[in-house]
């Protein structure tokens, strides 16, 4: 794994690169993040002698190899800064602040989990979202008694309360019960919770192993 550092040059200088140019310079490489040219230029050594860059005439390029890492670290700080700008509702500066913080030890799988949630994915590979031979299952298939692991919800933006009451991806639940409305009474961090049963044929679970 890169230190930070060297993910936040790549990420940079993808970013130039991208926007107009096919190189970048020292000059630009430092006032993209904030730093002198003299450690930009010790910082690009390490990586053109790691592989990640290559030098063109007076300035650098991404290589194959440093192209997939900045890519990779680019598209972390994107799915990291909307979750917190559309989710959690960050301020947008503040958010990709903490994003440049998050996406180094986020990991790819995570990274996709929380694409597809955002995106209001249907199912996911695997056990994902399946139970009694159905291909899809949610809260409101579920069974009194039953303990399933929340896999994603659908259409995510409206249930911001979900949230905040602790109902997320990952979150061990309980189905208490199931009321005469179809309402489903769940248990999750101690408390009791009724779900009405759209907003629970919303929430995909699955089975706990």
């Amino acid at each position: 794994m890169l230190p930070s550092t060297f993910e936040d040059y790549l990420e940079a200088i993808l970013t130039i690169t991208d926007n107009g140019g096919r190189t970048a310079t020292l000059e630009e490489i430092a006032a993209a993040l904030g730093t002198g040219k003299e450690v930009a230029g010790m910082t690009v050594a390490s990586l053109i002698e790691e592989g990640y860059l290559e030098r063109a005439a007076a300035a650098v390029r991404l290589t194959e190899k440093g192209r997939s890492v900045a890519s990779r670290v680019a598209r972390k700080h994107r799915v990291l800064q909307c979750f917190l700008t559309e989710m959690l509702g960050v301020d947008a500066e503040a958010a990709s602040k903490e994003a440049c913080t998050l996406e180094h030890g986020i990991s790819d799988e995570t990274i996709e989990r929380l694409s597809s949630y955002m995106n209001g994915a249907q199912s996911s590979p695997g056990r994902l979202g399946r139970c009694r031979g159905r291909d899809t299952c949610t809260l409101l298939d579920c069974k009194e008694g039953d303990t399933v692991r929340v896999a994603m919800m659908r259409g995510p933006r409206r249930h911001r309360r979900l949230l905040d009451l602790g109902i997320f991806p990952g979150e061990v639940v309980q189905i208490r019960r199931k009321l005469p409305n179809q309402s489903v009474v769940v248990r999750v961090k101690g408390c009791d919770i009724a779900i009405s049963p759209e907003i629970a044929a919303s929430i995909v679970v699955e089975s706990c192993p």
